[in-house]
């Protein structure tokens, strides 16, 4: 069976705004080869075509069909489900575009009583009052979304809150669990199927809690990485690496 990559991006490809080492040399190798891959990431600020033009400036070049963003999967979800719909969203550009792009409305938040679905993802502009509509939207029986439930991811300067932190405030206040799109969740995991199609995965990331899981449900090879949020190896896993670029060299000795 054909080899796949599902590749995270924060802590694998970069940290922040720059490059971790060797980054560039695994997507060169797996497109010198022609075997897929997809750019997997729970972040839902960025547009896959933002995602495109990030990669770009790092000296990577990747089209939008390589990237999955938690923000992708939650439009292609609520899609098959609800043709049209009323949303407030707390979170940034990407899961904006990606919900005007399935033809759903965005509700203001003073139009709280109108959303029919809340969409929680990592916002850097968070306030109260976004707050408070989402969850009085919630308790007047909006269903509640979220995009991933990360609650930090790295950074340049370290670890920060991530959407998660945003998603357990709104369930503490409203008493409700949020459904939850991201890795390494089942809507996740059916649209990496819907995009790739069948083939022996490998998942390459640097959390336990969300690629290393998700690879699990996968049944894929587990290659954690230690430079991002892992810093320590971990046990069932396939490798250990200190970073993305040490895989091709394996890469290399299974592919003669």
């Amino acid at each position: 069976m054909e080899i796949k990559f599902i590749i995270d991006m924060d802590g694998v490809l970069y940290r922040g705004n720059k490059k971790i080492e060797g980054a560039d040399k695994l997507i060169t190798f797996l497109q010198d080869h022609g075997i897929p891959f997809l750019l997997a990431t729970n972040n839902s600020t960025r547009t896959r075509d933002m995602y495109v033009e990030k990669l770009r400036n790092m000296g990577m070049e990747v089209n939008r069909d390589n990237i999955i963003t938690s923000a992708y999967v939650t439009a292609e979800v609520l899609k098959g489900e609800r043709g049209h719909a009323r949303a407030l969203i707390i979170g940034e550009m990407g899961i904006y575009h990606e919900i005007r792009r399935i033809g759903w409305s965005v509700v203001d938040f003073k139009e709280w009583r109108e959303a029919e679905y809340v969409i929680v993802g990592m916002d850097t502009t968070l306030t109260y009052e976004k707050l408070k509509a989402g969850c009085l939207a919630i308790n007047k029986g909006a269903k509640f979304i979220a995009t991933n439930d990360d609650r930090n991811f790295p950074s340049e300067e370290g670890l920060i809150p991530g959407a998660g932190s945003m998603v357990a405030a709104l369930e503490a206040a409203t008493g409700k669990k949020a459904k939850v799109m991201g890795k390494p969740n089942e809507p996740y995991i059916q649209i990496i199927r819907k995009m790739l199609g069948d083939g022996d995965y490998w998942v390459v990331g640097d959390r336990i809690e969300t690629d290393m899981l998700m690879a699990d449900r996968l049944r894929a090879k587990k290659v954690l990485v230690l430079s991002g949020v892992a810093t320590e190896p971990a046990d069932r896993v396939d490798y250990v690496l200190p970073n993305a670029g040490a895989l091709v060299d394996i890469l290399a000795r299974l592919i003669k």
